[in-house]
């Protein structure tokens, strides 16, 4: 599956996720980022290597390890996720438990005044 989206990308994310990697060409560097973050027709895998003179095969390689530390990246974003999502659950039932506290204080305040 491809998380990356070939003209579509920021250069900070793309710039992160290779620095999860152990690629260090700078021809490589500059022809994914090339592909990954200008548009698809300037930037094509055949293209974006030649331009930065890199054989296509190591290009492809490129590709599937930035793919690789995507999925990585998705996956630590979905934990995460599920963590806030149960902290605003848990939120969400406090608030409506002390607003339940409140009514019931009002309700007894106006009862007071209404003597």
């Amino acid at each position: 599956m491809n998380l990356l989206i070939p003209g579509f990308e920021s250069p900070k994310r793309i710039e992160l996720m290779l620095s999860l990697t152990k690629i260090s060409s700078e021809n490589l560097i500059n022809a994914l980022m090339l592909h990954y973050t200008v548009t698809y027709l300037e930037s094509a895998p055949w293209r974006a290597a030649i331009r930065h003179d890199v054989q296509l095969s190591n290009f492809v390689r490129g590709q599937e390890r930035l793919e690789e530390v995507a999925a990585i990246v998705e996956k630590i974003k979905e934990l995460d996720w599920e963590k806030h999502l149960a902290k605003l659950s848990t939120a969400t039932a406090r608030i409506a438990e002390l607003e339940k506290q409140l009514a019931s204080y009002q309700l007894t305040d106006s009862k007071g005044h209404a003597a």
